[in-house]
């Protein structure tokens, strides 16, 4: 790979190199850079030597700059076989790290200096977060393969809130009426009836549906690396019909397909149908995976079977999230709560 120092303006010198990156599904050539820190050439020099020292050394403790160990990190992703939508999401996070912190030396990340990222990122704090968890395990990883002889430190964390937005029956009624096209009804009606994430639907393929024994495999052969869990599930009775047509149609093999093609993103197609039904823009197509595991709490499905029906890691994600709608949460410890106070004494005051 080919480094080079230039500088543009009055700006201070940068490290630039190509690197292959996806965007929108296809491998393209893209110049990544870091800064020196300075504007004088002398001082630049000396930098972009120690950076190339550090990138041709053989020996433990090879990466010095959080530049080469997200350089790393990246490459083992790629070898990994990660899917391109998690690369696309990676290499936008990892963009916004060599931006900030690309030209930083790795002992010089402490506790307190991913507090101050947090606070002076001009993004939400949850977003600030979830870029250090993939700094954190770019440095962990680095620390394994022995590409660098430093501990990393504890990280701040801050978690995004628990998500209370869902379609009540009468909303999922306009969203559906509001859909223009076969791909995306057909989209809804899988998404909403299964909770299946946006991506394993996209990824269905004709051949991991069972028409005979009515069930629905969400795993994905093809996925190696690291992926978030998919279920294999009964098929509910009303989706079967679409199921069906959808395998006759398919000219792919994958059920949702655009002009034979499978369908690479929903997004556009259904906030257009969320605007023409009229909903706020805080609905999304994750939206209808919590739609529908509200509704099977709110309806009294035990949360264990959400849990699985959901292919969640653990009961307690489940719990967290969708225990409060059960329409027996806490209701005995709220009744002896009750039991222990009076009627109002006093009448209420009009006027």
């Amino acid at each position: 790979m080919e480094y080079t120092l230039r500088r543009k303006g009055q700006r201070n010198f940068e490290i630039f190199w190509p690197e292959k990156v996806l965007v929108k599904g296809q491998w393209k050539t893209k110049y990544q850079s870091i800064s020196t820190g300075t504007k004088d050439e002398t001082e630049a020099r000396l930098f972009y030597d120690n950076f190339l020292n550090g990138l041709n050394s053989e020996q433990i403790g090879v990466c010095t700059h959080i530049s080469q160990v997200l350089h790393e990190y990246t490459k083992e992703l790629v070898a990994r076989g990660t899917t391109n939508k998690n690369l696309e999401r990676h290499h936008s996070i990892v963009k916004q790290l060599l931006i900030h912190m690309g030209d930083l030396e790795i002992p010089t990340i402490t506790n307190r200096k991913t507090v101050e990222y947090i606070r002076n990122r001009k993004v939400k704090a949850s977003t600030a977060s979830r870029e250090l968890s993939l700094l954190h395990a770019a440095l962990m990883f680095c620390r394994k393969v022995e590409l660098i002889d430093w501990n990393p430190v504890q990280f701040e964390n801050v978690k995004s809130g628990v998500r209370d937005r869902y379609l009540s029956r009468e909303e999922i009624a306009a969203l559906l009426e509001s859909s223009d096209s076969y791909h995306l009804s057909l989209w809804l009606n899988i998404a909403l009836s299964t909770a299946a994430r946006s991506g394993a639907i996209l990824g269905l393929h004709k051949d991991r549906v069972s028409m005979d024994d009515n069930i629905l495999d969400f795993r994905d052969p093809t996925i190696t690396g690291k992926k978030k869990p998919r279920p294999v599930i009964p098929m509910p009775t009303k989706l079967r019909p679409h199921i069906a047509d959808a395998i006759n149609r398919s000219k792919s093999g994958y059920l949702v397909e655009k002009k034979g093609e499978p369908l690479r993103s929903i997004y556009p197609c259904f906030m257009k149908a969320v605007k023409k039904a009229g909903l706020s823009t805080d609905v999304t197509p994750h939206i209808m995976r919590h739609t529908c595991a509200v509704h099977m709490v709110k309806d009294g499905v035990e949360i264990y079977e959400v849990s699985k029906y959901l292919a969640h890691t653990s009961i307690e994600i489940t719990q967290k999230h969708y225990a409060k709608f059960h329409p027996n949460f806490m209701k005995k410890s709220s009744e002896v709560g009750s039991s222990l106070i009076e009627a109002p004494k006093f009448s209420v005051v009009q006027g």
